[in-house]
């Protein structure tokens, strides 16, 4: 079952580093031996595998997009270094922002099959 999945994650891989679209896909698991369950089977594993992939890209910026706030909130009420104050206060939070933002975008917004 292991060696099944690990083969499975192997050929989504190409698949997506190959940025093949649905159709070719399917015309791909047509040309083997499969029923046409067993080809429903394999896209549904396909799509769930993208989905977790941009779920977990898509929390890890949030994260990284949070941290980054926070640590330019805390410099900015320290003010260590009183030139840069607008570096930290404007820059970093703007960056840590739209971090945050793309992350909840990858997590919540459902992705388009071709």
């Amino acid at each position: 079952m292991v060696e099944a999945h690990t083969h499975n994650e192997m050929v989504f891989r190409k698949w997506e580093q190959h940025k093949m679209s649905k159709s070719q896909i399917l015309e791909e698991l047509g040309s083997h031996p499969l029923s046409p369950e067993e080809i429903t089977t394999v896209w549904d594993n396909y799509s769930r595998y993208r989905v977790g992939k941009r779920n977990t890209q898509g929390w890890m910026l949030m994260g990284v997009g949070g941290f980054i706030g926070f640590v330019s909130c805390v410099i900015t009420m320290i003010d260590p270094l009183p030139d840069f104050r607008g570096l930290f206060m404007y820059g970093f939070t703007s960056i840590a922002i739209m971090m945050a933002l793309y992350g909840c975008y990858l997590v919540m917004e459902a992705p388009g099959d071709d």
